[in-house]
C-alpha cells in the first residue's frame, strides 16, 4: 500500500489556505455506483498511467520566491515552431526621456513592458527591458506606444502605426515608489480588450498539482505571474488532474488514497450554489479519475469502472445522475468537451496503446484521430474549437503537438531532449501552459502560441514538482 503523507504545510511554506468561503463542505454520500473494491496498488498503477508518481525527497519546505523575469531559461533548449493560430503584433515603444533618471518611473515602465509582453499580444521593439524584445528590427510596425511623464502621472498612448497615427487607447498611471503591479496589469488588460474585443488574461488563475518534498501532491492555485500559491485541496491524500469549470468557481480533481481513486467536485463559489456543495462524485473502489466540465458547467465527464472496465460517464451535477458513454474493452479517460458541447475528446487504449479519439455526443460514434506513435494523450480543444493540443512520446520523450480537429495537419510545439507534456490553452488561446523537466524536475512553463516568450510560471525551489495545469479566466486573487 502506498504511504500517504500529511497535509501540505502552510505558512511559512508560501502556500495559503483557501478563504473560509472556499473550504469544502462535508462530503455527501456518493451517488454513482461503486464497483468491486480493488487493491490500492492496482488502482494506482492504472490511475497514474498518465500522471507522475509521487517520489519522496529528503528536503525541507522553503518559501517560493517571486518570479519576475525569464532568468535561468535557455530558449535554445527547446525548438518551438512559429505561427500556430495567432500572429503577434509588433509594438514600437517610445519611452521619451531616459527613465533611469527617475527610479519610480523606471520601475513603472519596466512593469508596463513586462505585462505587455506577458499578455501574449505583442513583440516589443525599442523598450528598456528584454521582455519579448525583437531580436532585430521588425519588417513591419503594427502599433506604437508612447509613455510620457505628466507631473506624477505616466501617460500611456497607444497609436496605430499608419500615417494618420490614430490613437487607439489612452490612459495614465501614477508613478510612485509604492506603485503596485496590479494597476499595470489592469491597464494592459484594457489595452488587450480594446484591440481584440476579448478581456485580457493577466491576473487570471491557474490550478495545478504540486508536490513538496516529503508531502503528498496537493492542488494549488496561482496567477499568471506565479504568485501567490494558495492551497485548494483539503485532504491528506494525493490530489491530481485539476480541471476548472467554465465559470472558474468550481474544480474537479482526482483523489488517490486508502479508498482507491475517487473524483472530487470542489465548489469554490458561494454557499447555496445550485450545483451543490463540495463532494465526492464516485464511490470508493475501481478506477475513478479525471473530469471535464460541459460548456454550461452543469455536467461532467469522467472515468469510472463500476463493471471492472474503465469507461466514460456523463454526470449531471444537479440531478446527481450518471450516464455511461463508452463500453469498450480497455481504459477510456482524459475527456475534454468541445466549446460547442457537441463533441468529446478522450484517450483510449482499446487499440493496445493510448490514442486520442473524438466522439459525437448525439450519435455516440467515435473516430480515432491519432495513428502515429504509441503514446498520444492529454488532448485539449482550443478555446474556439478549431485546434487540439496533445502530448505524444517521441523517442520516449514527451513532446507537445497541435493538430486540426480531424486529426490532420499535426505539427510540433516542442522538440528537444526534455519532456514537455500536459499542455493547456490560455483562455484567449494565445498562450500555452505546460509541464516540463527542462530544469531536471517538472515545473510549469508558459509560451506564446507562436513559440516565443518562453518563461517559467512559478519560482518554487528545487524538490517541488508541478504538473497538470488548468487555466481559467476567473481571478481568484484581487
Amino acid at each position: 500500500m502506498l504511504p500517504v503523507s500529511g497535509l501540505f504545510p502552510l505558512h511559512p511554506s508560501g502556500v495559503r489556505r483557501c478563504r473560509s468561503g472556499a473550504r469544502p463542505a462535508e462530503c455527501d454520500r456518493p451517488i454513482v455506483g461503486a464497483g468491486p473494491r480493488a487493491a490500492l496498488a492496482g488502482v494506482l498503477l492504472v490511475a497514474l498511467l498518465w500522471a507522475h508518481p509521487v517520489r519522496a525527497q529528503p528536503a525541507s519546505p522553503q518559501p517560493p520566491a517571486r518570479a519576475d523575469d525569464t532568468a535561468g531559461i535557455e530558449p535554445t533548449q527547446d525548438i518551438l515552431i512559429q505561427g500556430i493560430g495567432f500572429s503577434k503584433l509588433n509594438l514600437i515603444l517610445e519611452t521619451g526621456a531616459d527613465p533611469s533618471e527617475d527610479p519610480p518611473r523606471l520601475r513603472l515602465v519596466r512593469l508596463l513592458e513586462k505585462n505587455l509582453c506577458w499578455s501574449g499580444l505583442f513583440t516589443l521593439w525599442g523598450g528598456i527591458t528584454r521582455y519579448c524584445a525583437a531580436s532585430s528590427a521588425p519588417q513591419r510596425t503594427d502599433m506604437k506606444l508612447a509613455t510620457l511623464s505628466e507631473g506624477a502621472l505616466l501617460r500611456i498612448r497607444l497609436k496605430d502605426a499608419g500615417q494618420e497615427g490614430l490613437v487607439l487607447f489612452e490612459d495614465a498611471l501614477p508613478f510612485e515608489t509604492s506603485t503596485e503591479e496590479r494597476p499595470v496589469m489592469e491597464l494592459v488588460n484594457r489595452i488587450a480588450e480594446r484591440i481584440t474585443g476579448q478581456p485580457g488574461v493577466l491576473g487570471s488563475t491557474l490550478a495545478f498539482s504540486l508536490r513538496q518534498p516529503g508531502f503528498a501532491k496537493v492542488v494549488v492555485a496561482t496567477t499568471t505571474h506565479g504568485q501567490p500559491l494558495e492551497l485548494v485541496s483539503q485532504n491528506k491524500e494525493i490530489n491530481i488532474l485539476p480541471r476548472w469549470s467554465p465559470s472558474g468557481t468550481e474544480l474537479v480533481y482526482t483523489v488517490l488514497g486508502n479508498q482507491g481513486s475517487r473524483v472530487f467536485f470542489h465548489n469554490l463559489g458561494p454557499s447555496g450554489s445550485p450545483l451543490g456543495p463540495s463532494r465526492f462524485l464516485s464511490a470508493a473502489g475501481g478506477l475513478n479519475t479525471g473530469g471535464a466540465f460541459s460548456p454550461d458547467g452543469q455536467r461532467l465527464v469522467f472515468t469510472m469502472s463500476p463493471n471492472q472496465n474503465a469507461d466514460l460517464f456523463e454526470y449531471n451535477l444537479k440531478s446527481r445522475s450518471a450516464t455511461q458513454l463508452t463500453s469498450r474493452i480497455g481504459i477510456e479517460t482524459q475527456a475534454d468537451w468541445s466549446p460547442d458541447g457537441k463533441q468529446l475528446l478522450f484517450v483510449s487504449d482499446r487499440s493496445g496503446t493510448p490514442q486520442i479519439y473524438l466522439m459525437d455526443l448525439d450519435t455516440r460514434e467515435d473516430l480515432r484521430l491519432t495513428f502515429e506513435g504509441n503514446y498520444n494523450t492529454d488532448p485539449r480543444f482550443g478555446p474556439d474549437g478549431r485546434l487540439i493540443l496533445f502530448t505524444r512520446r517521441v523517442d520516449n520523450i514527451g513532446q507537445i503537438f497541435i493538430m486540426d480537429t480531424n486529426g490532420e495537419n499535426v505539427r510540433p510545439v516542442t522538440r528537444g531532449r526534455f519532456d514537455s507534456e500536459q499542455a493547456e490553452w490560455s483562455p484567449d488561446g494565445r498562450q500555452i501552459a505546460f509541464s516540463s523537466n527542462r530544469s531536471d524536475e517538472f515545473k510549469l512553463y508558459v509560451v506564446s502560441t507562436d513559440g516565443s516568450n518562453l518563461r517559467r510560471l512559478t519560482s518554487t525551489p528545487a524538490g517541488y514538482e508541478e504538473t497538470n495545469p488548468s487555466w481559467t479566466r476567473r481571478r481568484m486573487f484581487r
